[in-house]
């Protein structure tokens, strides 16, 4: 339309039609500022419409004004180029309404044609000027026409070229993927098929292993109640203390089958000797450092017939370190110990402690003697062994005594979760110590199961509890 509005605008000036010139001039003008303010702008909708709008209008008017059609070569048939070209920007009903406006307009002009002639400037009125005009606009919107229907066909070919081989394309991926999905259904049966012979040797395989397993964790077991025998044989029996004391009892409870603490007791003559120890770990380790205990307490006290207990201590501690070699081997097992001699003809009892304590009831009270800080064996080069401590002091009948390992005093329970800790365990020792050794022993089971409820046990447990006449 710019192009016509250009070449109407030279034709005007050259039949010296200034005041018409201005019109196609005017539009040529307007659509350059229109387009530019169509191409920035966001709202594109007005720009839109008045370039359409003017692009139908003004070819009417120009003709009009120029006295009709026989003057102007049917300049009106522009308008029927911005019609064709409204298909490019509108859809629908936009469509009619434009197509209505051109409609309208054009039957204005049929009618005002003929009336209006006597209005044709004087240089348009020749004939051959007519047919040149006329010539002018079918040539050029002809031209236009066939290259925006060019334009237009060419897309839609193109579009199709492209459908094509997009559908080409598609095909193409639908055999592939049929292909595909036959090697994938294939593939899944094999899977199958494998899935099937996999779990097959899986259940085989649990069924052999848990046979196995079961045979080991059987011979695991038989090991360990042997072991538990052999442990027994090296302890003196529990039934055997009430025959050395006059009460007493002994709440042994290892933490596996058996266990890192033991109790150890012997009589001869007039002399007493009770202790409780707590060796390095618990279960099959700690019960080897027991067997080890127990046969130098043995090899000291009953064979060698030594009855000063820091005396004992020192030579324990002595055995212990030269039979783990562990001045060579830098071995540090070793144990806790609480061990008391009772001289029954002198009333005078004597205690020594390696890191464990002594606890006695004498006048409603209960009396505690630390042990040593340093325990039986656990060498440490840089430092020197040390003789322990001998504490004497008289006894009676009335007084009991009590020794035990860490086991208690350290097991998690309670509403909290916490340790049952050493000041809880001297308040229950000093709360029943009224009462038989019997009952003493039963409550003491019940409050540690009471604390310990479904937790797992931490450590073997010992605690011996007596009286001597």
């Amino acid at each position: 339309m710019s192009i016509g509005g250009f070449t109407w605008g030279l034709l005007s000036l050259y039949f010296e039609l200034d005041i018409a010139s201005v019109i196609p001039i005017g539009y040529v003008i307007f659509s350059i500022f229109n387009i530019y303010f169509w191409v920035k702008k966001e709202d594109k909708a007005i720009h839109k419409a008045l370039q359409t709008f003017f692009s139908i209008l003004l070819p009417f008017i120009f003709q009009l004004i120029l006295g009709g059609a026989k003057s102007t070569g049917v300049v009106m048939i522009w308008s029927l180029f911005a019609l064709t070209a409204t298909l490019a920007f509108y859809k629908g009903k936009a469509l009619m309404y434009w197509l209505g406006i051109f409609v309208i307009l054009l039957g204005i002009v049929i009618l005002v044609d003929h009336e209006i002639e006597y209005i044709t400037p004087k240089q348009l009125r020749n004939y051959q000027i007519f047919n040149i005009l006329l010539l002018i606009n079918f040539s050029m919107i002809s031209s236009m026409l066939f290259f925006l229907s060019k334009f237009f066909v060419d897309q839609q070919l193109k579009t199709m070229d492209e459908l094509v081989e997009t559908n080409a394309q598609l095909i193409a991926a639908e055999e592939e993927v049929r292909q595909n999905s036959e090697e994938i259904f294939v593939m899944n049966d094999m899977l199958k098929e494998s899935n099937k012979k996999l779990e097959g040797a899986y259940i085989e395989l649990e069924k052999t292993k848990d046979t196995e397993i079961e045979a080991m964790s059987h011979s695991i077991f038989e090991s360990i109640d042997y072991a538990k025998q052999i442990q027994s044989c090296f302890l003196p029996q529990t039934n055997r203390f009430n025959e050395i004391v006059k009460d007493g009892f002994i709440l042994f409870k290892p933490r596996d089958v058996v266990s890192g603490d033991f109790y150890w007791f012997y009589k001869q003559d007039h002399f007493i000797v009770i202790a409780a120890v707590d060796c390095t770990g618990h279960g099959v380790p700690g019960a080897f450092m027991s067997l080890l205990g127990a046969e130098s307490l043995n090899s000291i006290i009953v064979n060698r017939q030594i009855f000063d207990s820091a005396e004992i201590l020192n030579q324990l501690d002595y055995l212990i370190r030269k039979k783990l070699k562990q001045e060579t081997t830098n071995n540090k097992d070793g144990m806790d110990l609480a061990l008391t001699v009772f001289n029954t003809q002198t009333k005078i009892v004597s205690f020594s402690g390696a890191k464990n304590p002594l606890c006695y009831t004498k006048d409603n009270e209960l009396i505690v003697i630390k042990g040593d800080r340093q325990p039986i064996g656990m060498f440490h080069p840089d430092q020197a062994p040390k003789d322990f401590t001998k504490h004497e002091f008289p006894y009676d009948s009335k007084m009991c005594f009590y020794m035990y390992s860490d086991g208690f005093q350290d097991q998690f329970g309670g509403e909290k979760l916490k340790k049952f800790m050493p000041k809880r365990l001297k308040e229950t020792l000093f709360k029943h110590h009224t009462m038989s050794m019997k009952v003493q022993n039963s409550l003491l089971d019940s409050t540690f199961n009471y604390w310990k409820k479904d937790e797992q046990q931490t450590d073997d447990v010992l605690v011996i509890g007596f009286s001597i006449d």
